[in-house]
């Protein structure tokens, strides 16, 4: 057991202060029975807490902490305003001190005058309602809105002609104010009056010291009287939205004192002075000295409107306690931190967008697609398709798609792993049976059980499986394929509850990544059982040699691509020897299907499309979806190009004499011949030089994805903790990108728009939350994880990675309280969420522009459905299960059902059954052998010897003349095959141009060589007293010439003819029925 670290020490010492109220007996009531997964609980527990935290923490910094930073008007108690002592004074609630202004002015002589007053009366606001004569629109636009807006400008004139007539502090003459209350005596006129256009535009160039405020209870006890008989001056105000309203002149002049009985007065509505609504005028009235607000918004029509005019007219000030009224309209603070999340999805949409242009295209994203027409030499390239439960038909139009894409037949191979036997539910066959029908192979004759050591734990460590080879012939192609089908242990095929051999799409990357990895140095790596299945079908019925492979295209099962992906994606990587993968561009293949396939289009146009766009333009990929990707294998080592290749050592045959140990292979012909017979030159290419098929190194060349480092960072990890698991059993492709760009910190991904494919989407809504919580709890992980890559691969991965990461962790806040800010700006029209909400509708409309531009307008209507139903349920709902949901990692959701599950969780493929950990003892006992290329020929010729013989005997029991096989004894047997001939790839590929040569090196061994593996050879055969001599001869000539022999696993010295069928895999034999001996 590995020791942990110590940020993994301090971390479980977190874990558990955290969740000390939960101890382990109390969890192991509740099922929770390993250690593993009580930790595993104690992590997501504390994860939740930490994420509500960091949630808390922003909310409060949005709501509270950002109202430090605004600057509120300032505010003066009235007690000190209106305070003996004082020098201040007050106008419509604006404090001022007009003392320091001298008498400058009129205005300023008579304010000088009444200090610590209200000189209010002296700046009667209500002359805003007078209008010249034959005017009919008053010249404040609010007034404007209030009354005639409402029909209501003949009330409004009748209520000003009846104050100015009425009120005896006025006195007003020749259509003129002549003079004002005295302030302080409110009955007594004598003060001059400031109200004309002049007077205002005046009045307003002097700062204000800030509002008058007054305590609610003081209005509540002493504001709810109205001027009558026996008082003649009382003061009126309500409160609206903590804003202190005067009413006493309205209501005076809009109502009529009515005698009701002796010594018994009251007042009466004035309809034709009222230009006020009468229910407004009325709730003004029974609520005198309180807060209307909530009555306001929920009762008078139109309050917007009405609010505006009451502050205008009747404004006296704020209440205590009103802090935040100046962040409801300036808040600084609120509007940076808003406004930083607000740049980022505006950068990320700007550049998201303009990649989207053709001319934008080529500048970023350069293609050398032409050149690679051109070359004479076009990479070989394995296409890699995984698939487990996906239907008959989806996987069919995938296979055809790769087909039939226009990458010559002869430089491609279709590479399918049946990721454990299982049915769907659509398909009345196995998932592989259905594949195998596809393919067109006809065979009934099931190939060899081949063991392997897998990424299973426990029991499930060793699995099985067979190996199908082929070619598949969709439309006028014809293409060379290989099936790997997990079949399992024995245990596993009669049980129930699991499907057999299912391990993960990561223990079925490392089948094709190991096998090629291997093929690097196959005279000195050890390859288990199906590796040499993989290099014999390959090589001996396929005709192309493994080591040939540069490139490889991961595709899932349900993705189908255009013609020219492989193309496209195969010249980018020839272009820029730097880049380690490349991803394409994923669409939705099934977007109109049904409601929830239509929520899927901009969350797969943002994954598949907008992050990598956006991420290419700022110089390079963080991590790579691995539905769609093309890996480099190797590279070209420029260091050791100039040295010869092992594989290019050409031999005159006229002038060498020719060994038995090593045979001549011919360049293009299909038929293979002795070294020793003449060779008819139009028959070959070069008809003067042969060349040896080789097993050493080639140093030359570069491992890159297939790097011993690369695999064991791939293949060693262990799920055993939260982090691990969610990155191990969820992320595991994802994972493969951040181990390739550790491994390599001076290489990058590249994005590719132009290839593009199409993925069907899940068309079930449990389906669908399956893929999301799984996808998102991987990309919080991977995220993490990457933090400790992106230091050492410079500034812009760094940035590029931490700004994913906080946009990973905040995009569920942010977008909560976007809706918050929504719904505040419609209900209050506070100006600073009016801000935040305009800006981010600009956003919007933005993108509604770009799509418009782009004549998409299908996908306007897609974008208008996202944002109301799609972004809740993304962006909220799905991450808060997938915190929830962080400790079931081992337990995956079939996007695909199938009969067995349906849509039901089951758990990954490589987690042990608890059932078998009792079973160490035996599995200790079940080794893998590996052995050399070479040790699995010479087990291979002796078992087909051995098969021949029993046969012969089977069949000349009775007969005498065959002594030899009567008395014959296994010392006879081939126990150290000779080099044998090797033939020339078959002629319908159009191979003899090609070369021959061997373009691979490794001198590390196998990142899966672990303790199992560390076996020696038990395998190796003695050898009779009688062939010693034979054997050490035959040992000296093969280190002497580094020619290892390689054949269809029976081994020939003499030539022989190979079938027209049976060398392109018609014909139902993959080995030879061939055995020569030594004499």
């Amino acid at each position: 057991m590995r020791q942990p670290s110590c940020r993994r020490i301090v971390w479980v010492a977190f874990t558990k202060f955290c969740t000390f109220p939960f101890p382990d007996v109390l969890l192991k009531f509740f099922g929770l029975t390993t250690r593993v997964r009580r930790d595993a609980w104690k992590e997501k527990i504390t994860l939740f807490i930490l994420y509500i935290l960091i949630t808390a923490f922003f909310c409060t910094w949005l709501e509270f902490v950002t109202t430090l930073f605004c600057d509120p008007p300032k505010t003066f108690e009235f007690g000190d305003v209106y305070s003996n002592s004082s020098h201040y004074s007050s106008v419509h609630g604006q404090v001022f001190d007009w003392k320091k202004y001298g008498n400058s002015t009129e205005m300023t002589t008579q304010a000088n005058l009444y200090p610590h007053l209200d000189l209010s009366p002296m700046f009667p606001t209500f002359m805003l309602l007078k209008r010249p004569n034959g005017q009919s629109y008053y010249e404040d636009s609010v007034i404007e809105n209030c009354i005639n807006g409402f029909n209501r400008s003949t009330q409004a004139d009748n209520w000003l002609k009846y104050l100015l007539n009425h009120d005896s502090g006025y006195h007003f003459e020749n259509d003129q104010l002549i003079s004002c209350p005295i302030p302080g005596r409110r009955n007594i006129t004598g003060a001059p009056c400031f109200y004309s256009q002049d007077d205002i535009h005046q009045f307003n160039q002097y700062p204000k010291k800030g509002a008058i405020s007054f305590d609610k209870n003081y209005i509540y006890n002493n504001c709810t009287l109205m001027p009558h008989k026996g008082l003649s001056y009382g003061r009126a105000y309500v409160i609206l939205d903590n804003k202190v309203l005067d009413v006493t002149d309205y209501l005076q002049a809009a109502t009529d004192i009515v005698k009701v009985a002796k010594g018994s007065y009251s007042r009466a509505f004035a309809l034709d002075r009222m230009f006020l609504p009468l229910d407004l005028t009325i709730m003004l009235f029974i609520n005198l000295g309180t807060d209307i607000t909530k009555l306001f918004y929920k009762e008078i029509p139109n309050p917007t409107v009405y609010k505006e005019c009451l502050n205008t007219l009747f404004y006296h000030g704020v209440v205590d306690g009103n802090t935040d009224e100046g962040c409801a309209h300036i808040n600084v603070a609120l509007w940076i931190t808003v406004g930083c999340f607000l740049l980022y999805f505006l950068i990320k949409m700007h550049l998201t967008s303009l990649t989207r242009f053709g001319f934008i295209q080529r500048f970023l994203f350069k293609s050398n697609s032409n050149r690679l027409v051109m070359s004479s030499f076009v990479p070989y390239t394995l296409l890699f398709i995984p698939f487990y439960s996906e239907s008959s038909e989806t996987i069919r139009q995938t296979l055809d798609s790769l087909a039939r894409t226009n990458y010559p037949d002869n430089r491609k191979l279709l590479f399918f792993v049946c990721d454990g036997i299982v049915k769907s539910q659509s398909d009345t066959k196995d998932n592989y049976l259905c594949v195998l029908d596809a393919l067109g192979y006809s065979s009934t004759k099931d190939p060899e059980l081949r063991a392997y050591i897998s990424l299973g734990q426990g029991s499930r460590r060793i699995n099985y499986a067979r190996v199908y080879a082929g070619f598949c012939e969709s439309g006028r192609n014809r293409v060379p394929f290989i099936m790997v089908v997990k079949v399992g242990s024995q245990k596993e095929e009669y049980s129930y509850k699991r499907a057999p051999g299912n391990r993960g799409k990561r223990d079925s990357m490392l089948i094709a990544l190991s096998f090629l990895e291997r093929c690097l140095d196959l005279a000195h790596h050890r390859i288990n059982p199906l590796d040499f299945e993989l290099y014999n079908q390959c090589y001996n019925l396929l005709g192309i040699d493994p080591r040939l492979f540069k490139y490889m295209l991961v595709t899932d099962a349900d993705i189908q691509v255009q013609g020219d992906v492989v193309h496209r994606l195969v010249a980018r990587l020839e272009a820029d020897p730097k880049m380690l993968a490349i991803s394409g561009h994923v669409r939705p293949a099934n977007p109109e299907e049904n409601l929830v396939t239509m929520l899927q289009i901009f969350p797969v146009f943002i994954t598949y499309y907008s992050a990598l766009a956006y991420e290419a333009c700022l110089g390079g990929l963080t991590t790579l979806n691995g539905g769609f990707v093309m890996y480099r294998l190797w590279n070209a080592d420029p260091i050791h190009s100039k040295w010869p290749k092992v594989s290019d050592e050409i031999v005159e045959s006229l002038k060498r004499k020719p060994q038995k140990s090593a045979t001549m292979i011919s360049s293009s012909s299909g038929t293979s011949s002795s070294s020793e017979e003449s060779v008819s030159p139009h028959r070959r290419r070069q008809p003067d030089t042969v060349s040896y098929y080789s097993l050493q190194p080639n140093r030359s060349v570069q491992p890159i994805g297939i790097h011993p480092t690369v695999l064991r960072g791939f293949a060693a990890p262990r799920p055993d903790t939260l982090h691990m698991e969610n990155i191990l059993l969820l992320g595991e492709e994802q994972y493969f990108s951040l181990v390739l760009l550790r491994s390599h910190p001076n290489h990058k991904f590249g994005f590719e728009p132009e290839a593009i494919a199409y993925a069907t989407l899940p068309t079930h809504f449990f389906a669908l939350q399956g893929f999301q919580i799984r996808n998102l709890r991987a990309l919080l992980h991977i995220q993490i994880e990457f933090q400790h890559v992106a230091k050492h691969l410079g500034v812009m991965y760094w940035l590029t990675s931490f700004t994913k990461f906080i946009d990973t962790i905040f995009s569920m806040p942010i977008i909560v309280y976007l809706y918050i800010a929504f719904v505040r700006y419609f209900l209050y029209k506070d100006m600073a969420y009016a801000i935040i909400a305009c800006s981010f509708m600009g956003l919007i409309g933005l993108h509604i522009f770009y799509l418009t531009l782009h004549r998409q307008f299908k996908y306007v209507m897609w974008f208008i459905l996202y944002c109301l139903f799609g972004v809740p349920l993304f962006h909220v709902y799905f991450p808060l299960l997938a915190v929830w949901c962080s400790d079931y990692s081992y337990w995956w959701y079939d996007v695909w059902p199938t009969e067995q599950y349906g849509f039901r969780s089951r758990l990954h493929g490589i987690i042990d059954d608890p059932s078998h950990d009792q079973d160490q003892k035996e599995e200790q006992g079940m080794l893998v052998n590996r052995m050399r290329l070479i040790d699995f020929e010479r087990e291979e010729a002796e078992k087909n010897a051995l098969r021949e013989k029993e046969q012969a005997e089977m069949l000349d029991a009775k007969f005498n003349g065959f002594t030899g096989y009567v008395g014959f004894n296994k010392t006879d047997v081939v126990s150290f095959p000779p080099a044998v001939q090797i033939r020339q790839h078959h002629q319908r590929f159009g191979s003899g141009g090609s070369s021959q040569s061997n373009p691979f090196a490794s001198a590390l061994d196998s990142p899966l060589d672990d303790d199992v593996y560390n076996k020696e050879d038990t395998s190796m055969f003695s050898t009779g007293t009688t062939e010693s001599s034979t054997i050490q001869q035959q040992q000296d000539i093969d280190r002497d010439s580094c020619h290892y022999s390689l054949s269809n696993s029976i081994l020939s010295l003499e030539p022989y003819h190979i079938d027209e069928e049976l060398a392109e895999g018609r014909n139902a034999p993959v080995h030879s029925k061939i055995a020569f001996y030594y004499s």
